[in-house]
């Protein structure tokens, strides 16, 4: 058996904590709803940035990712998938100005990478014996599954905020959202049997969109002498254009499916462009409180996340298959469950100069079990592939200084799932290729360092 695994991001799919901004905010893991003390409240709590004193340009913590996927018994008992891979993580530049005709006002603008994930892996495997029922004998087998997955967000924001007093202050962040989604998969299986015929199945389904909408993020923050509170509520994001096209191919050659005795060869090919996109995200709640001790803060935040009721991100017209003249479709769905996320930080100042940082999160996947994955060749796909949570824990130190503040840090992120095995290569006559009825196990596991800056607009006191 011969096995090629390529490159793999793990995909984000339905989780809303996966990514943290502003510096200080990504070794707390974004447990800083109440508390956030740099750029980051653009987009943790627009409300906070009328209480920062002393905003920053900020380029957010350059972050270098380690990720490790393994998936057990991914195509056959016994054969296993892994493969680590060290790339960027998404990032955020951020910086305020203000208008001399609204003085007390305050304003910044923000460009940030809401997701990047990439998921591309080639399988490939080679056998022999008597491995499909439909061909008698034994036979040479060879099949490949070429899987690519790709996912982009952007947002650009402007932030308005208001201090209405010294200890109440409200804010509202309206940002862009610019979507990039492709899939592609394709399982390809040759035989050749004892009579030197040849067998094939093709299988093939590709799909990309492109989408942009608006969203808004309102948040209210107050400060005490010992407490820290806030409130924000974020809007579905209202779509204004979106366009995508569909690929879906199924071939069929010398296998007798039926039993009948005859080949039942097949194809069918059909490409749609032009499809309109639609792509929707719920409401969401999010609440936080930062105590304040002698020498740190303790800083909790939670945020609920309603749910999105099954809808049609990419919806083809019906099409005929040329060989069998059945009527057929091919849609891309999506579906969410509402979630809690929540997490906890803990920052401790040694002295004016020098704070460690320590905190822990989890960010619960909305991701319904009962999804069509892509992978089982439907007639309908749903736009997520995992449902897995991830559980993140993390911290660092941040140095400041007259002129620039410094962050270090290391965060790690956990996951872990047992899934349906979409796929199973042949390797005896029983088991089918779809629907075979085991299991694999996915397990997950990343490694961020970060490395940040911020550039402070005043002098900060000595």
């Amino acid at each position: 058996m011969c096995l090629n695994f390529s490159t793999l991001t793990f995909a984000q799919d339905g989780r809303y904590w996966s990514e943290s901004y502003g510096n200080k905010s990504v070794l707390l893991n974004g447990a800083v709803n109440a508390s956030v003390s740099d750029l980051g409240a653009v987009f943790y709590n627009p409300g906070r940035l009328g209480l920062i004193e002393n905003p920053a340009f900020v380029v957010n913590a350059r972050v270098y990712e380690l990720s490790t996927l393994k998936i057990e018994d991914g195509i056959n008992e016994g054969v296993d998938l892994k493969q680590s891979n060290i790339t960027g993580a998404p990032s955020l530049a951020a910086g305020t100005f203000s208008l001399p005709f609204l003085k007390n006002h305050k304003f910044a603008y923000s460009f940030l990478t809401r997701q990047k994930t990439i998921a591309d892996f080639l399988i490939n495997v080679e056998d022999e014996g008597d491995l499909i029922d439909a061909i008698p004998g034994e036979e040479l087998f060879n099949g490949t599954v070429n899987f690519n997955n790709t996912f982009k967000e952007e947002w650009i924001g402007l932030t308005w905020s208001l201090p209405i007093s010294n200890k109440l202050s409200v804010g509202l962040s309206n940002f862009i959202s610019n979507i990039n989604k492709s899939s592609f998969i394709n399982l390809d299986m040759n035989t050749l049997d004892e009579q030197n015929k040849v067998a094939s199945l093709d299988m093939m389904r590709k799909f990309r969109y492109k989408s942009y909408g608006f969203l808004w993020k309102m948040g209210v923050a107050m400060n005490f002498s010992s407490v820290d509170l806030g409130l924000t509520i974020t809007t579905p994001r209202i779509n204004f254009n979106g366009t995508g096209s569909t690929h879906y191919g199924d071939y069929l050659v010398n296998i007798d499916s039926t039993g009948d005795g005859n080949t039942d060869d097949v194809y069918i090919h059909n490409i749609q462009s032009k499809v309109n996109a639609n792509y929707k995200t719920p409401w969401a709640i999010g609440f936080g409180i930062g105590i304040h001790f002698k020498k740190g803060i303790l800083h909790l935040s939670g945020e609920w996340y309603d749910k999105v009721p099954k809808y049609t991100i990419l919806e083809t017209v019906p099409f005929v298959g040329q060989s069998t003249g059945d009527t057929m479709y091919f849609a891309v769905v999506d579906e969410l469950e509402a979630v809690i996320n929540y997490g906890i930080g803990f920052e401790w100042n040694f002295n004016k100069r020098i704070s460690a940082y320590a905190s822990f999160a989890i960010d619960f996947s909305g991701v319904t079990s009962n999804i069509t994955h892509f992978a089982e060749f439907k007639s309908e796909a749903a736009n997520s592939v995992f449902q897995t949570d991830f559980f993140k824990t993390g911290g660092g130190i941040s140095i400041n200084s007259k002129k620039i503040d410094i962050t270090l840090g290391l965060i790690y992120t956990g996951a872990s799932q047992q899934m349906k095995r979409l796929i199973n290569f042949p390797d005896n006559g029983n088991d089918p290729i779809f629907d075979s009825g085991n299991t694999s196990t996915l397990t997950f596991s990343s490694w961020r360092f970060v490395l940040g800056l911020s550039i402070p607009f005043a002098e900060k006191d000595e």
